[in-house]
């Protein structure tokens, strides 16, 4: 993401010096773009939201009863949510399945309850009428687990202004379902 910061603050450096003689809010765009740039970035440096370790490679080879490797992570300011997103990919295809496990993990912390609620209903509602489907009453202030029992797995969490998700792809014959109920419960309780 800092790439992408500074290759926007430099293509607008360069137009701006190009034009900076001939007009001056060229001058003010520069100072002002480096600044939103450095605030950005010093932003998901500084925020807690950003710095706080949620879940961790060690809790993804918990889930996937195996080592694995990151495979994706972002973290995002959108208007009115912080989001951070990870994956993880087990590092070997499981020999029973012939699949390779994959669990993903997204939190987001709204500025407001309400938001994080109507997030939450939204996607429980769209899930609510598929099998396999239970509201769990031990984690956050709303959860529910689903899975079809062979090939997914996936926990939504609601905590006040904090919602997460996991989900476990492909499923193999070392994924813990006990281990990704636990890990669950323990990120709420640490929200």
């Amino acid at each position: 993401m800092n790439v992408v910061y500074y290759l926007i603050a430099s293509t607008v450096l360069i137009v701006s010096f190009e034009h900076l003689h001939s007009d001056k809010a060229s001058e003010k765009m520069i100072f002002t773009t480096a600044k939103i740039n450095s605030s950005a970035e010093l932003f998901h440096q500084k925020h807690p939201f950003f710095t706080k370790v949620y879940f961790s490679k060690s809790d993804a080879e918990m889930i996937l009863g195996e080592k694995a490797h990151l495979s994706d992570s972002s973290s995002t300011v959108k208007k009115d949510t912080l989001e951070i997103k990870k994956a993880y990919n087990a590092n070997s295809k499981d020999k029973k399945t012939g699949k390779t496990g994959t669990v993903y993990f997204m939190i987001e912390e709204y500025n407001q309850v309400t938001s994080a609620k109507k997030a939450y209903n939204t996607i429980k509602v769209a899930n609510e009428k598929h099998a396999g489907v239970k509201k769990l009453h031990d984690v956050g202030d709303e959860a529910y687990f689903h899975s079809d029992g062979n090939n997914f797995c996936f926990v939504l969490v609601r905590k006040q202004k904090t919602l997460f998700r996991m989900k476990v792809n492909k499923i193999t014959s070392t994924t813990s379902l006990d281990e990704f109920n636990r890990i669950a419960k323990k990120i709420s309780e640490n929200l």
